[in-house]
């Protein structure tokens, strides 16, 4: 799914919208609606943001619904998915929910938790895109870019540097040759990760 809205959203959506637009997308029935609880947001840290909602509107990529009472809006969002071709995208539901609580738990952990949604939004992607069985990942410079909304190589690098500063990585480095990024995921990323990976969260990538 972050492949997917990568090449979804347009260029101008921040990493923060990313993440919501990820949650939504992961969440949706099969006719594109969901509920967004106000307490996901807050756990999100989202609940404050409409701007990032009204980012996504713009896009054309959702909208919100009416609720009936307006009050209820303190409870959370109806949501609707504009984008048909978001729903097609495998895995089913049932994998999508369980990635959706994986990408939160991923991004809410001591090591993203206090960093700036762009960052987190990286070190979501180098989590879910590590080789099978491994804590190291390669993919292309510019797919990942667009990935993390870094919409330069500079921004990549800034962002890139930040993760091995703060331990979520314990290195990357960079091939002109191939453009390729690769990368070892940090101690304390990298046991959270492993310890969901009983499970399915394939969706997320």
């Amino acid at each position: 799914m972050l492949s997917y809205l990568a090449a979804a959203l347009p260029s101008e959506v921040g990493a923060a919208a990313r993440l919501l637009a990820l949650q939504c997308a992961l969440r949706a029935t099969v006719s594109g609606r969901l509920w967004m609880p106000a307490g996901l947001l807050r756990g999100l840290r989202m609940n404050r943001h409409s701007s990032l909602w009204q980012e996504l509107e713009q896009s054309g990529w959702l909208t919100r619904l009416a609720t009936n009472p307006p009050w209820a809006k303190q409870r959370g969002f109806a949501v609707q998915l504009l984008d048909a071709a978001v729903l097609t995208q495998a895995p089913g539901r049932r994998d999508r929910a369980h990635a959706a609580d994986a990408a939160l738990r991923l991004t809410s952990c001591p090591a993203l938790r206090s960093l700036s949604a762009s960052e987190q939004l990286a070190g979501l992607a180098l989590a879910t895109y590590l080789s099978p069985g491994h804590v190291h990942g390669i993919i292309e410079a510019d797919r990942l870019g667009r990935v993390c909304a870094a919409d330069t190589p500079g921004a990549l690098t800034a962002t890139l540097d930040r993760l091995v500063a703060v331990r979520v990585a314990d290195g990357w480095s960079y091939d002109p040759g191939s453009d390729d990024i690769t990368w070892v995921l940090g101690p304390a990323l990298a046991r959270r990760y492993q310890s969901m990976t009983a499970g399915n969260d394939s969706a997320v990538t």
